[in-house]
Formats: C-alpha cells, structure tokens, sequence
C-alpha cells in the first residue's frame, strides 16, 4: 500500500521491547460491529513499526500476525501474516503495512470485532529483540 492517506491512527501496541513470541494475551482493541443483516464495512489495516531488529547469532525470524477475536476474546484466529523479518547481528528498522478482512457474517453475530497484533519468533537465535508499535489505520 503505497503511501496512503491516513485520516486516523488507533493505537492497538503501543512502543514496546518482545525478546520471545508474544502470548494472545496483548493490547487490543475493539471494533463495532456492523447492524444485523449487514456486512462489516470493507478492509482494515495495521501499520506496523519497527525498530532494532536483531539477534547476537543463530538464525532467526520475527513475524507479525494481526489476530481478530469475533468472540468477545474467547478466542483469537490469525487473519493475516506480514513478511517474515530475518535477523542478523546488524539492527533493522521498517514498517509492514497488513490489511483485515474481516468475516462480515461472523462479525454480525457478536456486533463486535476484536483485533490484536503479535510478533512471533522463530529459528533458533541467540538474544533476538526487536521493538514495535502496531496502529490501526483508517482512510
């Protein structure tokens, strides 16, 4: 998504330092279904930032997950993945941009969308850290 106009961020992580994969139990936040017999309105996006990716040696990954939760948090399901970060021993900054598409019928059900980012590790890295914000963006 090329340089969009973003009328409004949300703020769903705020700046923080994940040194393992993130548990389902994050910042999160929640989204007003749309009126019964409706569908949700269109697609959502994240906008990731990141800073100080990085690892000491090993062979790792960092990849973010947006979750949504169309049970009130009872339970999360992944909805989209971003590009998989490789570390290496030289810090890497970027910003992933993810886009939602939420399941408008189940969204209709609870008149509620919850939705969470996570970063999850992978490989076997020796001291992985890498600091991130996630916002929600609307346009």
């Amino acid at each position: 998504m090329p340089n969009p106009s973003i009328d409004a961020l949300t703020e769903i992580n705020p700046l923080h330092v994940a040194t393992a994969t993130e548990p389902q139990s994050q910042p999160f936040i929640v989204l007003q279904g749309a009126p019964v017999g409706a569908n949700y309105p269109g697609r959502f996006f994240v906008r990731v930032q990141y800073f100080n990716a990085v690892q000491a040696s090993g062979s790792g990954t960092w990849t973010f997950s947006a979750l949504l939760s169309y049970t009130r948090g009872a339970s999360w399901v992944s909805n989209v993945s971003g590009a998989v970060i490789t570390l290496t021993a030289t810090a890497q900054y970027g910003e992933q941009t993810l886009q939602i598409t939420p399941s408008g019928s189940t969204v209709n059900e609870t008149g509620q969308l919850w939705v969470m980012v996570i970063a999850t590790l992978g490989g076997s890295p020796t001291t992985p850290t890498i600091a991130y914000r996630a916002d929600l963006v609307t346009m």
